[in-house]
C-alpha cells in the first residue's frame, strides 16, 4: 500500500486493534500512508501474553516484522507503550520508532513527571529507561488498565471522568511535579480532558510518536 508517489506504508504495530487502529489514523491525517498490526484482539488478551508469555509475544512481534520486510515494508511505529516494554526492538528487522524512543529525547529534559500507563510493564519500561538516560529523574508512575478498557468502549470522555486520573492529576499538582507524561497510547484519546484537568505540562507519548515516525520518513525521503 503506497500514496502516490510515496514512500511505502508504514507498519504500525499495536497491542490492539483500537490502538493499532489510532496510530495508523493518526499518520494518515499527517499524510502517510500506514496500515495497522495488532498483536491481540483485546486489550486482556495482549496483557495475557505480556504477563504469561512475553517470550512468545517477542517471537511473534519479530516474526512480524520478518514478515513485513520480505513485503517491502521500510518502516515500524510501534504504537504500545506496555508492548515495548516487553520486546527488544532495538535490533529488528525493521526501523522502529517507539515509546522508548521517545522515553530516550523526552527524560532527559525533566526533573521530574507524573507517569500514566495502561499497565505495570509500561511503568516497568519507562522506568527501565529513565535508571539509564537520567538516573536522577524523579518518576511517580501509575497504571490504570481500568481507563483502557473504558477507552475501548468507546467513550474516552466518560472513561476518563469515571477514571482515578483526574485525582491524581490533582496529587501531581500538590507533590509539584515538573510534567505529566502519558504513556499509553489508549491516552492520545483522552489528551483534550488531561490538558483541561490539569495545569502541569502534559506530554502525550502517542502524540510524540507520530510526529517522529512522520521525520523519519521525511528524512529516509530526502536522503534516497
Amino acid at each position: 500500500m503506497m500514496m502516490d508517489d510515496g514512500p511505502p506504508a508504514v507498519a504500525v504495530i499495536a497491542g490492539t486493534p483500537y490502538d493499532s487502529g489510532l496510530g495508523a489514523e493518526l499518520l494518515r491525517a499527517r499524510g502517510l500512508a500506514a496500515v495497522p498490526h495488532a498483536m491481540a484482539g483485546s486489550p486482556d488478551e495482549q496483557d495475557s501474553l505480556q504477563y504469561q508469555d512475553p517470550g512468545a509475544l517477542a517471537a511473534a512481534f519479530h516474526a512480524r516484522l520478518g514478515e513485513l520486510r520480505a513485503q517491502g515494508t521500510e518502516r515500524a511505529m510501534l504504537f504500545c507503550n506496555s508492548l515495548s516494554a516487553v520486546v527488544d526492538h532495538d535490533s529488528s528487522a525493521l526501523p522502529v520508532v517507539s515509546p522508548v524512543t521517545v522515553y530516550r529525547e523526552l527524560l532527559p529534559e525533566l526533573r521530574s513527571s507524573l507517569v500514566v500507563t495502561g499497565n505495570a510493564q509500561a511503568v516497568v519500561g519507562v522506568e527501565r529507561t529513565a535508571w539509564r538516560v537520567s538516573p536522577g529523574h524523579r518518576m511517580f508512575g501509575v497504571s490504570d488498565p481500568a481507563l483502557v478498557r473504558g477507552i475501548e468502549a468507546g467513550d474516552p470522555e466518560a472513561a476518563f471522568a469515571a477514571s482515578h486520573l483526574p485525582t491524581t492529576l490533582r496529587l501531581a499538582e500538590r507533590l509539584g511535579l515538573e510534567a505529566v507524561v502519558l504513556a499509553c497510547t489508549h491516552f492520545t484519546a483522552v489528551l483534550p480532558f488531561v490538558t483541561t484537568a490539569c495545569a502541569l505540562p502534559v506530554i502525550d507519548v502517542g502524540t510524540r510518536l507520530v510526529e517522529l515516525t512522520v521525520q523519519s520518513v521525511a528524512s529516509r525521503k530526502r536522503a534516497a
